[in-house]
């Protein structure tokens, strides 16, 4: 195992959450291991058993921006999700600096998401530590159309679709440039280029903590990327559910699941009116997250809302999950082997809500900005009918038999071999 591990996890909870599991399993080891995250995941990376060091900022600026112009944009066109990212990746890169150098030592090893590969980069330059990406979505470049998140572009002529992922793959990773221009600065670094970055830290390790039937490995990927298996969430043992839940539970048929991840307080109580009435027309009972600073509640005789309940032991439970498609949700969709269906708004989830078509657990997607209670409802209807719940039960096997969780552990612990030696 390595000497020291800190985990850079800038992003939302689906970000975040995979790095907290290593890092409590890593400490449960008797490593020394940190997560550097947002502000409001405290108490999530402290749960899993690991360090929390925040950066002084919450996640609060990115829901701003999401109710922005730009934000609005970035739910209708790929064009502008990255000028979205950029804007809130841009605010972070004093406080991160500031983290990263009072926390992170010579010698560590230093495993970053996306968002922060270019501050990884930077502390192996000046530090001498080992960079690690960890990684949760189809990004890197590939002739391969179902693995990338952009495949439904392909024209299928080889040199131009690899032309075109390895383009995508430098402008994505080059954003994390803008968290680490702060820290470069502080440690006498020069600035890279996205390309210079990217090739940079592509020779070292690349870890994809992605499930291999949601996203098929390809031969092409870079040599140095390792594809590990999901990392997810299990049920806490002291975990057990409110009273209220359960007796919703208990009360009648299998209820469906709706809620959208780190995007559910964005369309606020409009979204809540809209699954209220979603459930009236389809008939059938629905179990959602209660709003930001609301208690949960009974609405309507057909919906309950819920304070957070672990997807693990939630999800298997649902007649059906409609989600964002986040790659941890969707995972734990998939794993409770239940009909699941996405409602995506940008980045990989339109990727997930495809697969989970092709897979066959569940219908045709529904990208958010054009959702209604209408279609929601007939998505509820599609998920309780079962046509999919066979194929959901099978699929949900055959991801079950992955564990990414120990897999990640052992390339981390080879890694770090390879390091010392």
């Amino acid at each position: 195992m390595p000497d020291r591990v800190t985990f850079v996890a800038i992003g939302s909870r689906g970000d975040v959450e995979p790095m907290a599991i290593l890092a409590g399993a890593l400490a449960a080891r008797g490593v020394p291991a940190t997560v550097v995250a947002v502000d409001d995941y405290a108490r999530l990376v402290r749960s899993h058993g690991a360090d929390f060091r925040g950066t002084g900022t919450t996640m609060a600026t990115m829901e701003h921006l999401g109710r922005t112009w730009l934000g609005q944009l970035a739910l209708r066109t790929p064009l502008a999700q990255p000028l979205l990212l950029h804007r809130w990746l841009s605010g972070l890169a004093e406080p991160l600096a500031a983290t990263l150098s009072d926390l992170v030592e010579p010698g560590t090893l230093v495993v970053s998401g996306l968002a922060s590969r270019d501050c990884a980069l930077a502390l192996a330059e000046a530090r001498g530590c080992r960079p690690v990406t960890l990684l949760h979505a189809g990004i890197l470049p590939t002739t391969h159309r179902d693995s990338h998140l952009e495949g439904r572009w392909f024209l299928g002529w080889r040199w131009r679709d690899r032309v075109v992922t390895q383009w995508y793959w430098e402008t994505t990773s080059g954003l994390s440039r803008a968290t680490s221009s702060v820290l470069r600065a502080q440690l006498g670094l020069r600035p890279l280029s996205a390309r210079e970055s990217t090739a940079k830290v592509d020779r070292e390790p690349i870890l994809l903590a992605a499930d291999p039937t949601l996203l098929p490995s390809a031969p092409d990927w870079p040599p140095t990327c390792l594809q590990t298996g999901a990392i997810t969430a299990g049920v806490p043992a002291d975990w057990a559910p409110p009273e209220e839940l359960q007796a919703f539970l208990d009360a009648g048929e299998k209820p469906v699941f709706v809620g959208l991840g780190s995007l559910n307080d964005s369309g606020g109580r409009r979204w809540l009116d809209l699954i209220v009435e979603a459930a009236r027309l389809s008939g059938c009972r629905i179990v959602t997250p209660a709003l930001r600073g609301a208690e949960p509640a009974i609405l309507d005789a057909r919906v309950c809302t819920l304070a957070d309940a672990p997807h693990s032991w939630l999800f298997p439970l649902m007649a059906g999950v409609v989600h964002h498609g986040g790659a941890g949700t969707t995972v734990a969709g998939l794993r409770a082997g239940v009909p699941s269906v996405a409602v995506p708004a940008m980045f990989d989830q339109y990727f997930h809500a495809r697969r989970l078509a092709v897979l066959g657990v569940g219908p045709r997607h529904v990208p958010l900005h054009r959702l209604t209670a209408g279609r929601l409802a007939g998505l509820v209807v599609a998920l309780t009918g079962g046509l999919h719940r066979d194929r959901a039960a099978a699929v949900g096997a055959q991801v079950r038999a992955v564990d990414g969780l120990a897999g990640t552990l052992a390339a981390l612990d080879q890694i770090a071999r390879l390091s010392s030696a």
